[in-house]
């Protein structure tokens, strides 16, 4: 947890915006600028979007990729707690604010963004609600938030995150998750449409969605994840997840409606009290 969330009151909080990153971002789009929930995300923003907090941004590539080539202006803040994690991001994307925070607890200032990005974050949340209303603190009003989870779809059992957790509850010498991987209560959450609706109101106001792929590349990861446990197979274990990063944005691209393994929506905050 940053120290800044847990130290500061919320007036105190800094504009993360304010100052700028070091460096200057690439003009021309990178791949995945236009591709995944990263590309999805950039296209679904809108000319308004100036200020956007990427939440969970992780190695910091998605947020990147939403930065280079975006129009004059817009500015990208990413927000990661995962120590692992965040030092890469900072370094490898040095004209990309990366800071140390989480989605429950938001170390910046009321209505500082105009959009915020919870890719693939709350449904690894105990309480995702919590994520939901520091959202909407840290949004200006009428400021957007894009949410992508996983989809209770048809396919939703391929998930594989909790296929390796079932088999390691048989098999306690496994290696466990990744923490950046695993989830509260040990269990990769699946969403309804009606569940995602339900969470985000009456703080937002759903004006997009869309359900894509059909998870098959989900195999491909469980593959991945099962070469982690015999030692020294990192060397397999890489080209697995490459190819499991192209199936998978392969399989996005593709709208399934309600047979969809990804839901992915954008909401506008609304007036109503949090």
């Amino acid at each position: 947890m940053s120290a800044v969330a847990l130290g500061q009151a919320p007036a105190e909080r800094p504009d993360p915006f304010a100052t700028p990153a070091g460096g200057s971002a690439p003009r021309r789009p990178r791949l995945l600028s236009h591709l995944g929930r990263w590309g999805r995300a950039r296209r679904w923003l809108g000319p308004d979007a100036l200020r956007i907090l990427d939440v969970g941004c992780a190695f910091g590539y998605g947020s990147a990729a939403i930065a280079t080539g975006a129009a004059p202006g817009r500015t990208v803040v990413g927000v990661e707690n995962n120590s692992e994690h965040l030092e890469p991001a900072q370094r490898d994307f040095p004209w990309i604010k990366v800071i140390d925070g989480d989605a429950e607890r938001l170390p910046v200032r009321d209505g500082c963004a105009d959009a915020v990005l919870l890719l693939d974050v709350i449904e690894h949340l105990a309480d995702p609600s919590h994520a939901i209303s520091e959202a909407r603190r840290v949004l200006r009003p009428g400021g957007t938030v894009i949410v992508s989870v996983p989809h209770l779809g048809l396919l939703h059992r391929l998930d594989a995150l909790n296929v390796y957790s079932a088999l390691r509850r048989r098999r306690p010498s496994w290696p466990p998750l990744e923490p950046a991987t695993g989830s509260a209560g040990g269990v990769h959450r699946h969403f309804r449409v009606r569940d995602l609706r339900a969470l985000m109101e009456p703080q937002f106001e759903v004006r997009r969605m869309t359900r894509t792929g059909l998870g098959l590349e989900e195999l491909v990861y469980l593959a991945a994840l099962l070469a982690r446990v015999p030692s020294g197979r990192e060397r397999v274990r890489r080209p697995i997840l490459i190819l499991h990063l192209l199936l998978y944005l392969l399989d996005d691209a593709v709208v399934w409606g309600p047979l969809g393994y990804n839901l992915t929506l954008l909401a506008q905050r609304t007036d109503s009290p949090a």
